[in-house]
């Protein structure tokens, strides 16, 4: 994956800045800091997407495979309906010092080394052991609102992404890589 442009998004409002605010010594956050947090194991990530009948938000276990996001859905549940008719999304993850937001779209993977590195990003990220049958991935458990297994894999290419710092240590940030 190509580096993205980086802007800062420019704080308005004397409010907005840290006490000690220099506008000389400010800096955006990077995209390899980013990239590394997220393959430490984010916090909370939700996914929203949006349907004929308003957005559609859940929580999800949307690993980094260093290039794009990997979420797995069950068949059945109303996110993977979602996502199969209106793929435009957006993810929301919570990596401690900054909270990320990444705007995309979502494509289905079906071929087997996409199910596998789905598969290894999964078990690395999140300690998730999943195995590929057919064009799913199956796991002998999975979260409780998650429908169960099997579950089809959509992976997520970042086009636009906003980091936003939890205390000041970098100007919030736009990654673009349009």
């Amino acid at each position: 994956m190509s580096q993205p442009r980086t802007t800062m998004i420019k704080r308005v409002g004397d409010q907005t800045k840290p006490g000690n605010w220099d506008e000389a010594s400010v800096a955006p956050a990077g995209w390899d800091d980013v990239r590394r947090r997220l393959r430490e194991g984010p916090g909370p990530c939700w996914l929203s997407a949006g349907s004929g009948s308003g957005p559609h938000v859940r929580p999800v276990f949307a690993a980094w495979t260093g290039d794009s996001f990997v979420v797995a859905s069950n068949p059945g549940a109303r996110k993977t309906a979602v996502l199969r008719t209106s793929p435009v999304c957006s993810v929301a993850i919570d990596l401690k010092e900054m909270h990320l937001v990444v705007e995309g779209r979502a494509n289905r993977l079906t071929a087997e080394p996409d199910l596998r590195r789905s598969v290894a990003a999964f078990d690395e990220v999140f300690s998730w052991p999943t195995e590929v049958d057919g064009d799913l991935l199956t796991s002998s458990y999975a979260a409780p609102s998650s429908g169960g297994p099997s579950f089809e894999v959509y992976e997520i290419r970042p086009v636009k992404a906003y980091a936003f710092p939890t205390s000041d240590q970098f100007e919030p940030t736009r990654f673009n890589w349009k």
